[in-house]
């Protein structure tokens, strides 16, 4: 329902909530590694690869080859554009959630969403605890 309510705020820009997203973390670091921006959002490369696919077919982000042949990312002058558009109805839905919430609950809210996200960074990269149970028989 969050991103569900999110997508409806951005609907007159044209982006989801996962694009707005990416497209402000590109914008932030100016330049990104693909293995860093998948690390930033807890995502598989491959996982990341999809959701950077859309951004580049819009014409939005664009990809180089950096140093050690890493992809790097940057964003084109329409992905700014849409970004600086996007971002007053970004901060709205903020402000409606937080406002819904209230103070503390949109701190513990903020505080559970780290703890989830490290403890499931923890658990991909935790050896051989994904492996297929044995059974018990």
């Amino acid at each position: 329902m969050v991103s569900h309510f999110y997508d409806l705020v951005l609907a007159p820009v044209h982006l989801k909530a996962t694009q707005y997203i990416i497209l402000q973390a590109i914008g932030h670091a100016g330049e990104i590694a693909h293995c860093d921006l998948a690390r930033l959002f807890a995502a598989s490369e491959e996982n990341f690869s999809r959701r950077l696919a859309s951004a580049r077919a819009a014409g939005w982000v664009r990809m180089k080859v950096g140093n050690r042949y890493r992809r790097v990312y940057c964003l084109t002058d329409e992905g700014r554009r849409n970004l600086e558009l996007a971002t007053p109805y970004w901060e709205r839905a903020q402000e409606r959630t937080r406002s819904e919430l209230g103070e503390a609950e949109w701190a513990m809210l903020a505080e559970f969403a780290e703890q989830v996200t490290q403890s499931a960074i923890r658990a991909e990269l935790a050896p051989r605890r994904n492996a297929r149970p044995v059974s018990a028989a």
